[in-house]
Parts: C-alpha cells; structure tokens; sequence
C-alpha cells in the first residue's frame, strides 16, 4: 500500500512540465498519504549540508552522515520548492495556500510573504549572483523580485518571452524555455539575446555550455547546443528491485520506467526513476557508467552542488543520500 500511494504521489508532481503552457491541473493536500515525503532538497553549502522540505510543512536541515534531521521550521502550509539566499541566510518556500515564503535560517521565523496572482508554485530559485528570487506559478505567470531590495517585485515587459525562467546569469541575461524554444532575454535593455529551436518536452537541466537534457516518459534526450541537433538519448535498461528479506540481494527486470528528473555535472549526467534507481551516463557519448540503487522509494530529485563535487539525492519515503562525484 505504501508503494501504491508513492507512485500515485509522484504521478501528480510529474504532471507539472516546465514550460510556457498554462497548467489546469490540482494538487491537493498530500499530508495524509505520506508526510515523510520530501519534496525539494537545496544545498546551503558547498557540501555535505542540505535544506528538505515535506509536504506536512516541515523545513529541515541534513548533512551528510548525520542520520537525523535538524529541525529549521515548521509552517502551516505545504512546501513544495525550496531555494537558499547564503549571504542573507534566508530560505524561500514555495507553499501551496501562502505563495513564495521568505524564512528566516538561523530562527525559523517568516519574514515576509510574497503573493501569487493566481494557484501556486513549485519551482523557486535565486539567480546566480543571488540577487533575484524568481518562480512561476501554475498558470505560467512569471515573477522576479529584487532579493536585495526586500524582495520588491519587479514588473515584466509586455513582450517578456512566454516560457519558463529557468535561469538569470550574472550578466543579468535570463534564460527562458518553452516547449520548442529556448530564449536567452537580456534584461539590462530588455531585449531577445537569442533563440534557440529546440524540442524540449519537459525540460530538465542545462549546463554551463548550453546543452539541454529534455525528460520523455522514461527517455531522456540531450541537445547539443552548437549543432541544435539531438546528441542522444538514453533509457534505464532495467528495473533493478532488493530483496524483500536481504536488501543486499539485487534482482533485474527487463523494461525500463519513466524518468522523474535528469541533470548535468562535470564531464556525467544523471538521471532518476520511478525504478528507484539513479543512473550514471558519459555527457559526451551516452555510454551507461554506473547505476546507484541505493533508494527504497522513487527517486524524486537530484541536486549538485557547487563546483560540481557532490550531488544529493531525495526519495517519496524520505530517504537522502549524498554522492561524491569525480
């Protein structure tokens, strides 16, 4: 029954896509099937120390060996993103009923909401040099707001391109993606940069190159970005289970699950099931380098840190695993 009621968790939050499309769909209240969960996981660090979050409103600390959460905060309210200003030691949280939610990190306490126009946000982020808070909600209304000018929100042009803000670099260029284009929107004189065509099904990641990793049921395709052309595509090649009794006895069944998330790190990607499994490919050929089958519930997220050193891992069960990369 608990197996049951993960996957049906995680068909609802694989329902939400990046893109420039508005989103009809409703998420309700999840903290009767299972508040364990976690549902976003950010790095305050450059290693080792990690922010989750869970459906039943809880905020937690977790670092790497520590088998114990340290509790940061607790809000009435379910958290479905979360994002970490370090230099102001503030957090952003995404909520379903209170908009984007500003914390306090060292005493728990909220600062400040910031409100939505319309539903809600899971995807909440800070810009690259951290000056800018940016989200959208499920209607793909796109929001900014100046982290250093206590978070005033900043309007957009009416000619802002329709998509997703999936980035802000520190030359102040925003990275926007729709379902078959990416555009580069340079936000100092408020103008396209560049255009990119691209079949982006439900993005998952870009690198510092500009190459693109798309998400498709259980393919994962990445874009070159110097030729605009397919590089590859890679499936899980099986769904590895543990024995109920001796966890480590492994066994492999042939067909491959859908994919919930993918991401680029140095010279690898990665990318997540619902099999449970995280898998380790080669960036530039495609070739399958390693599987981690660590986690007993669906793999929901995957974050590397800064430098590219490590990368963390959350589950439906609440299960975190941290992972040195080479």
């Amino acid at each position: 029954m608990k197996m049951k009621n993960n996957t049906m968790l995680f068909a609802v939050l694989f329902l939400f896509t990046i893109s420039g499309k508005a989103q009809d769909i409703f998420i309700p209240k999840m903290t009767n099937i299972n508040p364990v969960s976690y549902t976003d996981v950010t790095y305050i660090g450059s290693k080792d120390t990690v922010l989750v979050g869970t459906y039943s409103g809880r905020i937690a600390k977790r670092i790497k060996g520590n088998p114990k959460e340290i509790p940061v905060a607790k809000i009435q309210d379910e958290v479905f993103s979360l994002a970490y200003h370090p230099k102001r030691k503030e957090i952003a949280a995404a909520t379903l009923e209170h908009g984007i939610l500003i914390i306090n990190a060292v005493t728990g306490k909220t600062i400040k909401s910031l409100p939505l126009k319309t539903t809600w946000s899971i995807a909440v982020f800070f810009s690259e040099d951290c000056k800018y808070l940016v989200t959208q909600d499920q209607k793909g209304n796109q929001y900014i707001w100046d982290a250093s000018k206590n978070y005033q929100v900043l309007p957009l042009p009416a000619d802002f391109p329709k998509g997703t803000i999936i980035a802000i670099n520190t030359q102040n260029i925003a990275t926007v993606v729709s379902p078959n284009k990416v555009t580069y929107w340079d936000r100092n004189n408020n103008t396209v940069q560049k255009e990119v065509t691209v079949d982006l099904k439900k993005f998952a990641d870009m690198d510092t190159e500009g190459n693109f990793l798309s998400l498709n049921y259980n393919e994962c395709t990445k874009y070159n970005s110097n030729s605009h052309t397919v590089a590859f595509k890679v499936k899980h090649p099986n769904w590895i289970t543990h024995d109920v009794e001796d966890y480590s006895k492994v066994y492999e069944d042939n067909y491959s699950m859908n994919l919930t998330t993918a991401k680029f790190a140095r010279n690898k990607m990665y990318t997540a099931s619902i099999d449970r499994s995280i898998r380790v490919w080669d960036k530039a050929t495609g070739e399958l380098l390693k599987t981690l089958s660590d986690h007993k519930a669906t793999v929901h997220k995957l974050r590397i840190a800064k430098g590219e050193k490590q990368m963390v891992s959350i589950d439906l069960k609440g299960g975190i695993f941290f992972w040195d990369l080479d």
